[in-house]
């Protein structure tokens, strides 16, 4: 077979004899491949594209000083088009070179920017690796080509042209903008302003704001962008602020969105009619009492509970004082009436929460899901602000507008009757549905309650059907010889077609694959009828076939050759994806031992326990945590296995997410295990390195190379998690909510963060009211205090090694456990001989010990649970969940009203509450075991004198366990330790814990209360030589777990034969446990944030 020719023109153009016939060349292969795909090919493998890149490249750095001079002469914004150029300094025989070229290339691939976005959508896959598409980002995300995007932007001509630019620029943002780098990239380039300044002249331009709002900032607003391109600013703000509460905040807090979306607190009584588009007649109240949020959402009532005639009639005092208007309030006046309190949207920060929500509902399909997208980023700021300061009520105000008005729809549109799931459209719903209802039970409920669990298991095992990725090629006269082929070996050849890749068909599978288990996932967290559902609907099978890999190399990968088949194996998003779902379920003891067990999901977890991406091993370590626990019936089979020392090398990782979900694992590992288990699990991580990790010695905290942190702001890392920021707001700053590293100052290091100037231009919006300087001198404090949690490398490298601490010590306490069966003391003995009976009590004292004034922080919160709040894609095995009523009650603190409970200030140099419970508890659990041991603890004064201030710490958790560890000093193990205790017991009275206990006696917490009692009670027969011979209510043991059985519920308690003198007859206590006990009524969670810690002791 004969080759074809090439054109003629390919000739000139390699080698020109004038600039004026190369021009003509050019021409002519530009009409010669135009719609012609075959002719497109034949060009490429003839050469074309070195070619083009040359002329593309020559004189560019004329051109761009040229240019430069341009707008420096005060030239209006940059067209690509000759005319518009033409007034500059003529148009040259090169840039028409360059035009010709740039046609030729727009053609092969429509120019420059539908180019790029051409480029950018046939590589914008992120279920395989692709090089080319993490190229493309590098090269556009570069200062010269991210300043050129900037420009672009910063056009304020109503030119149709211009226009065009700007919606191609932020399609192309939005298409390409993946990694932190490239958003933080556009932060600093100051683009994520300009698409504000665009967003906010567009929604100036409808008729949902009025003009009374700020009309000197609208006025200097660019020209509003047509509704397409207004699609894709909105697209590529979403890009920009995914991920990471500051760029969120910097988005919220700049000028043009606070002008056009004032907060409810700005907005003054001759703006009621703000976002009017008509009014709305009401029987209950006239439309002067409604707020503009009211005109924007439909009225929704809060939830009804069920109430007794009598409480209608004399209603609770909060009632009256509830966010709303009072006039509303009519349940008083008329006992018979049905509550007219409405939840609007004002329980949101600023209106734009409302306008998201009203413009879901206003557009339908891929629009609806931009405006989804947005909220769902906004939503999650809401959610994880590390200093929100929101109250229940309007949390769940919010949740409620998202439950009836947002999840409806998603559900409606994940539902894809005709594609059955496999369009784009579905998969981006499922993955937005997934976003919003991450663990939140009101969310979930409404997902449920719309039958979307049946219609997304169908999807699922849909995405299994068998579909080999073989495309017929079309005929071509050109054979493809193997040398013509690219070999992924590294060379690059441009006389060669790429590959294939994964056909589409293949691709929206495995995508609608990914985003159901996400979903599942989302909807299968808490609540145990949901698991139900699925298992009935046949999709646990699923789960377990999509956590198999691929074991194809990734050239067959490239060619395309890949099968949908259940066995054929999964993507890495696919493997992630999965995991959640496993996690999910495995939350459930009843499915752990049933579903999970009978589909073997054991097998393919600890194949991918060693999967090269570390992404997939810290989801898989995520599903050991469950899989792991006393009750797992997979338990036995991974240890033999041996996931032991696997995860003991991933504790060992310089990853700190993959060092800290480890040790998680390991710590439900060894609670309730055989000693053997615990020796070799504190063998393979090492004593000196545990050591080193709980005294946190394990990683050294850098300054940064910069002086800025050090100068700009000196005393941030001195900030205690409850100090007042410049605002006067509790700012949890060490606690804040994880998110990934930033470097995003000036690279001068001189003025202020970019931030600064944002924050400082708020302040030029001309005030609306006498509360406009404060309102945005706060606006500038919150973002710099989410700024400072979130790139502060200080803090940041303080907070994870506390949580990773929390972990080892907790892996200690477990590890010291006494459990039924086993010799009281033993696996004590072992630990104090490791690590040195000294040096084991010297790290527990300086846990408890209080850190100087001028000390880095670890100081306690007053708001326990921020500590274990983080997101998303996660440095924490679970967010936070309150799956149980300790759980729930260990979030809130009981600083009022109980006898002996100081204020949160007083203990603001204290480590964190969960270092204190955990190490209190190890000190629990080391008087519980042989009486030897109880005499070592009070031989401590130093350690006892740390713990005397913690019988009044905010923390009722912290309380409690003082009072166990009181309760197992003054136990009696049989007659010959009564002197032993008594003698303990007139120590504790001369260290003054007696008296701590007796102040505990009105605490404002009932379990607290009674356990002093008990306490008490020991105390006094001990010294008063009251009760002699019987055995006293008492000895604890605490297991520890969380989530998924906590630790398991048990009797904790002692019994004993009186004489029979009052008081001196043997009582036992019970303490029900919060982990097994209620993990069996579907309410547990292995691996939570939330901890569930039982009292788990049988004598």
């Amino acid at each position: 077979m004969t080759r074809a020719p090439s054109p003629p023109a390919l000739g000139e153009l390699r080698n020109p004899s004038s600039p004026a016939a190369q021009v003509s060349a050019l021409k002519q292969l530009k009409n010669f491949i135009v719609g012609h795909d075959q002719r497109k090919e034949l060009v490429v493998r003839r050469g074309i594209i070195p070619e083009l890149a040359r002329v593309l490249q020559t004189n560019v750095k004329t051109a761009g000083k040229r240019r430069q001079r341009h707008l420096n002469g005060g030239g209006g914004g940059a067209s690509t088009s000759a005319p518009a150029a033409e007034g500059a300094e003529g148009w040259t025989q090169e840039d028409e070179e360059r035009l010709q070229a740039t046609l030729i290339v727009g053609s092969l691939a429509v120019a420059t920017l539908r180019t790029l976005i051409s480029l950018a959508s046939a590589t914008g896959s992120d279920l395989f690796p692709n090089t080319y598409r993490e190229r493309i980002a590098h090269e556009i995300y570069q200062k010269a080509d991210g300043d050129s995007l900037t420009e672009i932007l910063a056009q304020r001509s109503a030119m149709r042209t211009v226009q065009e630019q700007i919606g191609l620029t932020a399609e192309l943002i939005s298409k390409t903008c993946r990694k932190d780098d490239h958003r933080n990239f556009l932060v600093k380039s100051g683009a994520l302003d300009l698409l504000s300044s665009h967003f906010a002249a567009h929604v100036s331009a409808s008729s949902l704001v009025s003009p009374v709002v700020e009309v000197s900032a609208i006025a200097s607003f660019p020209p509003a962008p047509s509704k397409p391109n207004f699609l894709h600013i909105v697209s590529a703000v979403s890009s920009i602020i995914a991920e990471s509460s500051y760029r969120t905040a910097r988005f919220l807090y700049s000028q043009p969105i606070v002008a056009i979306f004032p907060s409810a607190k700005q907005i003054s009584a001759f703006e009621k009619y703000g976002f009017m588009v008509q009014p709305r007649s009401s029987d209950s109240y006239n439309t002067q009492n409604i707020s503009p949020y009211e005109y924007i959402l439909p009225q929704l009532q809060v939830a009804q509970t069920k109430e007794s005639s009598f409480s209608k009639a004399f209603p609770a005092l909060g009632s009256l004082t509830a966010p709303g208007d009072g006039t509303r309030i009519s349940s008083f006046a008329d006992p018979n009436s049905h509550s007219t309190k409405h939840i609007t949207g004002q329980e949101y920060e600023t209106a734009i929460y409302a306008w998201s929500i009203r413009m879901a509902r206003e557009h339908l399909d891929d629009e609806r899901l931009v405006f989804v997208e947005l909220l769902a980023e906004l939503v999650k700021f809401a959610e994880t602000n590390p200093i929100d300061n929101r109250s229940e009520y309007a949390k769940e105000g919010q949740r409620r507008l998202l439950a009836v008005l947002i999840v409806p729809l998603l559900a409606k549109m994940a539902d894809d009757g005709q594609a059955g799931g496999r369009s784009e459209r579905s998969t981006k719903a499922m993955r937005l549905m997934a976003a919003l209802l991450e663990y939140d039970p009101i969310l979930q409920n409404a997902a449920a309650d719309s039958g979307i669990i049946r219609k997304v298991c169908q999807v699922l095992k849909k995405s299994f059907d068998v579909v080999v990725g073989e495309q017929p090629k079309a005929w071509s006269p050109i054979p493809s010889s193997p040398d013509e082929m690219d070999s992924l070996d590294g060379v690059e050849r441009a006389d060669v077609l790429g590959s294939t890749g994964v056909p589409e068909e293949v691709h929206i599978l495995l995508k609608s694959r990914e985003c159901s288990l996400l979903a599942l996932a989302a909807i299968a967290h808490k609540e145990d009828p949901h698991r139900k559902t699925i298992i009935e609907s046949g999709a646990v099978a699923c789960i377990a076939d999509s956590l198999i890999p691929y074991e194809r190399e990734d050239e067959e990968t490239a060619r395309g050759t890949i099968s949908t088949g259940a066995k054929d194996g999964n993507p890495v998003p696919v493997l992630i994806a999965a995991c959640n779902a496993a996690r999910a379920m495995s939350r459930s003891v009843s499915v752990l031992r049933t579903s999970m067990m009978d589909y073997g999901i054991a097998k393919p977890i600890y194949g991918l326990l060693k999967h090269p991406v570390i992404d997939v091993q810290i989801a898989t370590t995520d599903v050991l945590c469950n899989l792991l626990l006393q009750f797992s019936p997979m338990r036995e089979d991974l240890i033999e296995a041996g996931v032991v020392k696997t995860l003991c090398e991933h504790a060992h990782s310089a990853d700190s997410r993959i060092r800290l979900i480890s040790l998680w694992a390991l710590k439900h590992l060894v609670l309730q295990a055989d000693n053997e288990i615990k020796i070799q699990c504190l063998e393979e991580l090492g004593t000196g390195w545990l050591i080193n990790t709980v005294s946190g010695e394990a990683r050294q905290v850098q300054m940064p190379a910069k002086g800025h942190l050090q100068h700009s702001r000196p005393a941030t890392p001195s900030l205690g998690m409850g100090t007042p920021n410049a605002a006067g707001e509790q700012v949890d700053l060490l606690n804040a909510v994880d998110e990934p590293g930033m470097d995003i100052d000036n690279d001068t290091g001189a003025s202020g963060d970019e931030d600064d100037v944002m924050a400082d231009s708020i302040g030029l919006l001309r005030n609306r009211s006498a509360n406009s300087n404060s309102t945005a001198a706060k606006n500038k404090a919150k973002l710099r205090a989410i700024k400072d949690a979130e790139t502060n490398p200080i803090i940041r490298a303080q907070k994870e090694d506390l949580r990773i601490q929390e972990q080892a010590l907790d892996f200690i306490r477990n590890l010291i456990m006494t459990d039924a069966g086993s010799s009281p003391g033993d696996m004590i003995d072992h630990v104090l001989q490791t690590f040195g009976r000294d040096r084991f009590f010297e790290i527990l004292t300086a846990k408890l010990r209080p850190r100087s004034a001028g000390a880095a922080p670890s100081s306690s919160s007053q708001h326990p649970g921020a500590y274990q709040q983080h997101t998303s894609a996660s440095s924490s095995p679970n967010p936070p969940a309150a799956t149980t009523a300790s759980a729930a009650t260990a979030r809130s603190t009981s600083g009022g009203g109980g006898g002996g409970t100081s204020a949160p200030s007083d203990f603001a140099h204290l480590a964190p509450p969960e270092i204190l419970l955990a190490t209190t508890f190890i000190v629990v659990h080391v008087a519980n075991g042989k009486p030897a041991h109880r005499q070592l603890v009070i031989a401590q004064g130093g350690l006892m004198r740390e713990l005397l201030p913690l019988f009044a710490h905010p923390d009722r958790r912290i309380r409690v366990a003082c009072v166990w560890l009181v309760n197992n000093l003054t136990w009696i193990e049989d007659a010959s330790d009564h002197a032993a205790a008594r003698q303990r017991a007139l120590e504790l009275r001369g260290l003054g814990v007696e008296e701590r206990v007796r102040l505990c006696l009105s605490d404002a917490e009932l379990d607290v209360r009674e356990r002093a009692k008990t306490a008490t009670e020991q105390v006094g027969k001990l010294i008063e030589g009251l009760g002699l011979g019987g055995g006293t209510s008492g000895g604890v043991g605490s297991g520890h777990g969380h989530g998924g059985g906590g630790g398991g519920g048990g009797q904790s308690g002692g019994s004993g034969s009186g004489s029979g003198t009052p008081g001196g007859g043997g009582s036992s206590g019970a303490t029900s446990g919060a982990g097994s006990a209620a993990f069996m009524a579907g309410l547990g969670a292995a691996a939570a944030g939330g901890s569930h810690r039982a009292w788990s002791h049988e004598r």
